[in-house]
């Protein structure tokens, strides 16, 4: 009788141990200091997130520790730890990282840094450091690197087990051959791994920001490809391994998609979403399985992420059972009192109780038309988030039917239906796209 209990005690716990493990991925959300004043630490949703990375502090070549004057931010700590969540302190980040290379090399600055760090930590309350070194650049650097990521995990563990140690890395080898993984895979908790930036101002060509898959034409990389990289290349377990998500998107002066490209700046997500009602056409690439906006001039292209790419991707960390995702940044989603891109992620990877099947449309592009006003036929674009009867249809400012264009089951995905004015006076247009998940209404104007 014993026996069977304890096979059966045996069998509980290791089904509640699965259970835990899998109930939901990890989302570390990085929090720069310089974000406080958009996004105070009370209006964090914290139920969408697991950790958050404080960014940033840095290191000297002494190893004493530099930080921005405005970095102290005891509420963020605090309520980051009521809501039941842990907060790391990010360390180094691109500008921030020149003294790591100095002070990795000097057993006396590394060992003044480790203890630096191990104080920084207990004294504010920091549940561990991520270590974001851009970039080591020679072997050198890559051998004191394993030693400061050796001598740091000890040194946790000698004051605090608990005490997490991450880092940000590089999805290819292009910065990744300077790095010992073999050795560090062993002290590191996770590998965020920095799956943006594949294309930019500094590209030659215009291209995805953060494409899911790479298309044959253009091999700069991907987020596939960088979990490939890390996993099967270099022999991180998928476990420890995250993916990264931009909240942000870059602009190209080019007028085709993998065209030739002068250059370009970079938009927060938040930036990004007016611009269609200033005449940019909304585009998706169902290779890479994210979104860009070309303008109407066609001379330039904004590659970015939105609610229905995130959500794929954030699909995608399930189905290849990585650890999770880390989003560079909070705050830079932030839409009057909404954070659509972080909910997304909290509900898609089971962080977050609120269904909210709206916010998974993409915002501002789920219903829409163009041109806008029209003299005779205009485009009607939506986007089905669940399979079912569709109906789209068109009123006059009376609420009377005008015209039904859709009345009929649809799949999962984005729709463009012309419509045409026919002989309909001028005047404004309501156009009303009906599904069993959500209704939205939209105006339009008929020119004469």
């Amino acid at each position: 009788m014993n026996r069977n209990i304890l096979y059966m005690t045996i069998i509980f716990l290791t089904i509640l141990r699965f259970s835990l493990v899998t109930a939901s991925e990890i989302v570390v959300g990085y929090y720069p200091s310089w974000l406080r004043s958009s996004l105070p630490a009370e209006n964090i949703f914290y139920e969408n997130l697991s950790y958050i990375n404080h960014a940033f502090v840095w290191p000297e070549a002494d190893g004493s520790i530099s930080t921005y004057e405005d970095f102290y931010y005891p509420e963020l700590i605090e309520r980051t730890h009521a809501a039941g969540k842990k907060i790391l302190l990010a360390l180094g980040g691109w500008g921030q990282s020149d003294g790591f290379s100095p002070m990795v090399a000097s057993a006396t600055a590394r060992s003044n840094f480790i203890n630096n760090l191990v104080d920084f930590c207990q004294l504010h309350g920091y549940d561990g450091v991520d270590i974001d070194w851009e970039h080591p650049s020679n072997s050198l650097d890559r051998a004191n690197l394993t030693v400061l990521i050796y001598e740091l995990r000890n040194a946790f563990d000698e004051v605090d087990k608990s005490l997490l140690l991450t880092m940000a890395v590089t999805a290819s080898s292009w910065i990744g051959q300077w790095c010992d993984y073999t050795t560090m895979k062993n002290y590191v908790g996770w590998f965020g791994c920095m799956t943006y930036d594949f294309h930019g101002g500094w590209s030659d060509h215009a291209g995805h920001n953060a494409p899911l898959y790479a298309p044959e034409n253009d091999q700069c990389g991907s987020v596939h490809q960088g979990v490939q990289y890390l996993n099967v290349t270099r022999g991180i377990p998928k476990e420890k391994i995250l993916i990264g998500l931009p909240f942000y998107g870059r602009e190209f002066i080019s007028s085709s998609l993998y065209g030739p490209s002068s250059g370009g700046g970079e938009y927060l997500y938040n930036e990004i979403l007016p611009k269609i009602d200033e005449g940019w056409t909304y585009n998706w690439d169902n290779i890479s399985k994210v979104p860009y906006l070309t303008n109407q001039e066609n001379t330039r292209i904004i590659s970015f992420d939105d609610t229905v790419s995130i959500r794929i991707k954030c699909e995608y960390v399930k189905e290849q059972a990585v650890a999770g995702v880390m989003i560079w940044a909070l705050g830079q989603d932030v839409i009057g009192n909404r954070q659509p891109l972080l909910e997304t992620i909290g509900r898609v990877l089971n962080l977050s109780s609120n269904d909210g099947s709206e916010h998974e449309i993409p915002v501002s592009f789920s219903l829409n038309n163009y041109p806008n006003p029209f003299n005779s036929n205009t485009m009607i674009k939506y986007y089905v988030i669940k399979e079912g009867l569709i109906k789209l249809s068109v009123y006059n400012i009376l609420g009377d039917l005008v015209s039904v264009i859709v009345d009929n089951r649809q799949k999962e995905g984005w729709y463009t239906f012309e419509f045409d004015a026919g002989d309909l006076p001028s005047g404004v247009y309501l156009y009303k796209m009906d599904s069993p998940s959500y209704s939205q209404i939209n105006k339009m104007a008929i020119l004469r």
